[in-house]
């Protein structure tokens, strides 16, 4: 059990029998997650589980990975199941055995969270059945376009393997919620991942795919995995990428997707190399614009608001619901971390110019 969930390295989750998700209405969960086997048919240049390489290998039953996803789900240790694989042959009959594994654990009862990582090439008519058992599903992109994915996915293309599944994916996901009397299973949005610093592409394009994304397939939540050269693969000598990397691309991705910004909005943020700065995005880019700056909290609208950092979208709503506001103790009572907004806001025409400045605001 131990080697497999260590084999979902590359699958969204840290090295652990139990990992932490969002589940589709932004909660944080807790989900068993395990590869059927870490035998693989894949050859891609950065995995641990890539053919060829010689190590331990291991697979659980469908039975096995029920078994033990319900012994956690009963000691309320997990919410629920992240499934992955090697592949299995092909791509076809990984579906088959994981689709095996929704099947029986609903068969059994089981109403907990079900998580699928399937592989590219799916087939529709598997993709079909999975979305009738399981709360979310997706594939993985790795990369942004079809040269850095053949680079290091050699066996699979990156538009009709990659970007078709996520495509029906997102198809899938709409038509499962227009359905009515569907048991009441909340259904996950789109989601993919990135395997970062694999390759040399920039923070630049690789945000401007996750928008891309966004738009095209619904995207709601990527995926960040930071590459960690593994011995024995042709990608050993390389580099890793360094974690805060991936921190900064999880932040920009927020940015993206719950405050309403765009891929062009980063353009003054990056070096000269179109890579991101080990600082806070959102803090860099109210540093660019000063112009946009103090925003009045009695009268500014949600998305200027939004631009203030320490401002999020549920402290931005609480702002305008409270209006009028007529010190920092107010907005720190609905969650806003005034160390960080106080130079870009203003309070009844008080703002900050000095350190004591906002004593007449209630500071």
């Amino acid at each position: 059990m131990k080697i497999l969930s260590e084999g979902t390295k590359y699958d969204s989750c840290n090295q652990s029998a139990v990992c932490h998700a969002f589940g589709p209405d932004g909660r944080c969960i807790q989900l068993y997650k395990t590869l059927l086997t870490n035998s693989c048919a894949g050859e891609c240049t950065y995995c641990p589980n890539r053919c060829g390489r010689h190590s331990t290998r291991t697979s659980l039953t469908p039975e096995e990975i029920a078994k033990i996803t319900w012994s956690f789900y009963r000691r309320n240790a997990v919410e629920g199941l992240f499934l992955s694989s090697g592949i299995i042959g092909d791509a076809e009959r990984t579906a088959e055995k994981q689709l095996e594994v929704a099947k029986l654990l609903r068969t059994q009862g089981f109403t907990g969270y079900i998580h699928m990582r399937v592989m590219p090439g799916t087939p529709l008519y598997l993709l079909e059945e999975i979305a009738d058992y399981a709360n979310k599903f997706g594939v993985n992109a790795e990369t942004t376009n079809s040269v850095n994915y053949s680079e290091i996915c050699p066996n699979f293309d990156y538009t009709s393997d990659v970007l078709q599944r996520l495509k029906w994916t997102r198809d899938l996901i709409n038509k499962k919620r227009r359905e009515t009397g569907y048991g009441g299973r909340i259904i996950g949005a789109n989601d993919t991942q990135f395997v970062v610093g694999a390759l040399s592409e920039p923070d630049r394009e690789i945000i401007g795919t996750v928008d891309k994304f966004m738009v095209e397939y619904e995207l709601r939540r990527p995926y960040f995995m930071s590459f960690d050269p593994v011995p024995s693969t042709p990608l050993e000598n390389n580099l890793p990428s360094p974690k805060w990397r991936e921190i900064r691309l999880y932040q920009t991705s927020y940015l993206l997707k719950d405050y309403g910004l765009k891929a062009f909005d980063f353009d003054a943020v990056y070096d000269d190399n179109g890579f991101l700065l080990d600082t806070d995005p959102k803090l860099l880019l109210a540093m660019s614009h000063p112009e946009r700056f103090p925003v009045n909290v009695n009268s500014a609208s949600r998305d200027e608001l939004l631009l203030v950092p320490g401002i999020g979208p549920v402290s931005a709503n609480r702002i305008i619901q409270s209006r009028p506001i007529s010190s920092e103790k107010e907005l720190m009572r609905m969650g806003i971390v005034v160390s960080r907004a106080r130079p870009y806001i203003e309070i009844n025409g008080c703002r900050q110019t000095n350190l004591s400045s906002f004593m007449g605001a209630g500071a």
